[in-house]
């Protein structure tokens, strides 16, 4: 989740705030007085900025992160061209040797390359993933990034109207991220990694009103999310419901479990695994100072709680699980790690799915 300052930063780059002096000089208004401007410029091995917040505290204010969104957007947008003119491979033969361009296209989406494989003599238009949505991919891809980084659906409705004259209701919006959520989360189910030990710990959504209980399992080396789970209650049934799903994605069962006091985790975790192992499973119940705790997991539930704010609460379990399953994108695949030294969690422990939301589409839709 994005701290106080790159919150801030985000909203300054959807007012419009940010004027490009040079390559590496930029031009940020104040947030409380637009008649006073802010250079934020590259220095040797970072960005520094002429407010006052970057001289005392000599870290990175709302002005700098502002900067580093502004232009990662334009790495977005090139981004998307790139899905429209990778190499190829033929949806007959899989070579892509033989594959030329051959002309445009016209569809409802507007002009698309066309291709022809010189080995089996076909034409063929590429796959981007965002077949059907009208030529508006690069919306969509903001959509989901600025949704997960911490903004409402009407607050990304309002940017498109703002910022690019775009009128799109949040409705739509939110129709796009289930769309491509569940295009991107089925993708990824295929994923296994190896994992020696578990965090478990739970934290509560409110769904029409009421607590539900929202179920983590983490992998402790490399804090890729294994698993989750949302239940109307706390009980060993619920637990064990966790563990299934960590062991989906795991290549084998893990050596120790790290949990909390909770009763419901010990009796899972003794109907789930005594008997089945080689070697008996480990079970830390972990202590605020302990040589073993759960923060790492804690970390993560803070960083969903913080996330939270923006949605005071979700209307139904769908549209839960729709946000929970983004969000576990976003942290495994897209959000790189200090801890990992800049790595993505799903980098880190091997995996090549790609680190962003373009990526992952593509694939996704070729998956199909």
């Amino acid at each position: 989740m994005a701290s106080k300052r790159e919150t801030k930063g985000i909203e300054l780059v959807l007012k419009g705030q940010i004027k490009a002096v040079d390559s590496s000089t930029f031009s940020v208004k104040s947030e409380t007085n637009p008649e006073i401007g802010y250079k934020v410029r590259w220095n040797k091995k970072r960005w520094v900025c002429s407010c006052e917040d970057f001289e005392k505290h000599r870290k990175k204010c709302k002005h700098i992160y502002a900067v580093g969104y502004w232009l990662s957007l334009q790495d977005l947008q090139v981004g998307v061209q790139k899905t429209k003119t990778e190499e190829e491979p033929c949806p007959i033969c899989s070579s892509s040797s033989f594959v030329i361009k051959d002309g445009f296209g016209e569809s409802r989406s507007g002009f698309t390359q066309r291709l022809f494989c010189k080995k089996c003599r076909k034409g063929f238009s590429p796959k981007t993933g965002f077949e059907g949505a009208h030529g508006q991919a690069f919306c969509i891809i903001l959509s989901l990034d600025l949704y997960y980084r911490g903004l409402s659906l009407r607050a990304v409705e309002s940017h498109f109207q703002s910022v690019y004259g775009i009128k799109i209701s949040h409705g739509t919006i939110y129709g796009w991220i289930k769309r491509y959520v569940e295009s991107v989360n089925k993708y990824l189910e295929k994923d296994k990694v190896s994992s020696g030990r578990w965090h478990a710990d739970e934290t509560v959504l409110r769904v029409k009103g009421k607590h539900l209980v929202l179920w983590n399992l983490l992998d402790s080396e490399h804090r890729l999310l294994l698993a989750k789970h949302l239940s109307e209650r706390k009980s060993a049934d619920e637990a064990i419901a966790l563990f299934n799903q960590g062991l989906e994605k795991t290549q084998s069962a893990p050596e120790e479990i790290v949990t909390d006091a909770a009763p419901s985790y010990v009796q899972a975790i003794d109907q789930k695994f005594s008997g089945e192992l080689k070697e008996p499973l480990i079970h830390v119940q972990s202590s605020l100072s302990g040589p073993i705790t759960n923060n790492k997991l804690e970390r993560y539930n803070r960083t969903l709680r913080q996330r939270f704010k923006t949605i005071s609460s979700f209307h139904s379990k769908e549209t839960a699980t729709t946000f929970t399953d983004g969000f576990d994108i976003f942290y495994n695949s897209i959000r790189p790690h200090r801890a990992l030294e800049g790595k993505t969690p799903a980098e880190a422990s091997g995996l090549s799915n790609g680190s962003s939301w373009a990526t992952l589409i593509r694939k996704a839709r070729k998956q199909q």
